[in-house]
């Protein structure tokens, strides 16, 4: 009959038996939590305990950060860093793109800005057409998470102002 091999590590002559036990006994609780509480309690105690770690030794890291900044400098020259910020930006470019592509459709219909970035959730029934190409899953993959009744929102969750959406559709209407 073959066993898994935590059998044979824990019950066969000459293993380390406490120490394989105690390793077993934590692949059980750890798999018997995920399933309990699903990943989302491992993400949040994760964030809590980066938290306080940061709380209490704030000043060793950033002493830390500057030294390793300065190796990678020093390593892979400024290039790496001006590679760094152009991922950077095309990441942030991308979390809206499904929102601006939409806005841009919606303005090709005859939509005015002032008129879209006052949109809300209560408004969704007349936007039928747009759930389907795109703002539906602009709301449910990019939209980020905010108390804002507005349908569109900025990455850090406000309300999108007059001015700025008129640079960002410009600009995305030139592409």
């Amino acid at each position: 009959m073959d066993f898994p091999a935590w059998v044979y590590s824990t019950y066969m002559p000459g293993s380390n038996k406490l120490t394989t036990t105690r390793r077993r006994a934590g692949q059980l609780g750890g798999t018997s939590t995920l399933e309990k509480y699903g990943v989302e309690h491992y993400q949040s105690i994760g964030s809590l305990g980066g938290h306080a770690t940061m709380e209490r030794h704030a000043d060793e890291y950033a002493a830390h950060r500057q030294l390793g900044g300065q190796t990678t400098k020093r390593r892979y020259g400024r290039r790496h860093f001006q590679d760094l910020a152009r991922k950077s930006a095309e990441t942030r470019q991308a979390a809206t793109s499904r929102r601006d592509t939409v806005i841009v459709e919606m303005l090709a219909d005859g939509w005015k800005i002032p008129t879209i970035i006052q949109l809300t959730f209560d408004d969704l029934p007349d936007l039928k057409k747009y759930l389907r190409n795109g703002l539906g899953k602009y709301l449910k993959t990019e939209r980020p998470d905010s108390d804002s009744p507005n349908l569109f929102v900025s990455k850090s969750g406000k309300p999108l102002t007059l001015a700025n959406t008129y640079k960002v559709i410009r600009a995305k209407q030139t592409e």
